[in-house]
């Protein structure tokens, strides 16, 4: 049992140390909801725009949520184009790299690029 709690604290510990590091690299702008807005994207990046933003007509647009404890909510566009939500957890690496690790699926990373009050550039 003391080798479980001390395991879930450890957990807990690095899963806010990565948060406040974020904070600290990119501000309190990454923890949002984006939505990709694919018509600004180049051949270096795909950019991003928060949830509220008015974006032209789609069908379907993929988005993520990042917070600031840690979770991490993937908005996938789903068979009927409406989205399909799949939670999971992100952690910073290195400087600029969130590695996602959703509750299905396999872990992926998000390289950023760019981040503003109202833009987000990822690779």
């Amino acid at each position: 049992m003391k080798h479980f709690i001390l395991s879930a604290f450890c957990l807990a510990f690095l899963s806010c140390n990565s948060v406040k590091k974020a904070e600290r690299v990119f501000g309190s702008e990454l923890f949002a909801h984006w939505v990709h807005s694919h018509e600004e994207d180049s051949a270096d990046y795909r950019v991003f725009r928060r949830a509220d933003y008015a974006f032209p007509p789609s069908r379907g647009r993929e988005g993520f949520e990042i917070k600031s404890d840690g979770s991490f909510a993937h908005h996938q566009i789903g068979p009927v184009d409406a989205p399909v939500m799949v939670a999971g957890k992100w952690k910073l690496q290195g400087d600029n790299i969130l590695r996602i690790s959703p509750q299905t699926g396999d872990a992926w990373t998000l390289q950023i690029v760019e981040v503003s009050k109202d833009v987000l550039k990822v690779k």
